[in-house]
């Protein structure tokens, strides 16, 4: 609900193997998200322009700015805290398709 995702069109020459988007924000940061994870094989975001603060699981509070590129470990639970109004990603994941699960605090 924070976010536009565009899709890049690699899920159908792929067989729903890998989906690839570009994320930006719909408005401005409303404060921390929601508790969540991922169930998938593969995830990788780069930042295109602009920064969030995101915290993860066992690992704590992390910035990424423009040009940060990040493997995010499948499952791991993580909340985005805060990001500025340019922040802009390109996204990748294996499967294209797959469960996002809240995750109770």
């Amino acid at each position: 609900e924070f976010f536009a995702y565009r899709d890049l069109g690699m899920t159908a020459p792929t067989g729903g193997r890998v989906r690839a988007h570009v994320i930006r924000p719909v408005g401005p940061s409303q404060g921390p998200g929601d508790l969540h994870k991922h169930h998938l094989d593969f995830q990788m975001v780069y930042v295109l322009r602009g920064w969030a603060r995101v915290h993860f699981e066992g690992v704590g509070e992390v910035r990424f700015e423009e040009g940060s590129c990040m493997y995010q470990e499948p499952g791991i639970h993580h909340r985005v805290l805060e990001y500025s109004d340019d922040y802009t990603v390109i996204e990748f994941t294996m499967p294209a398709d797959f469960p996002t699960v809240t995750v109770a605090p």
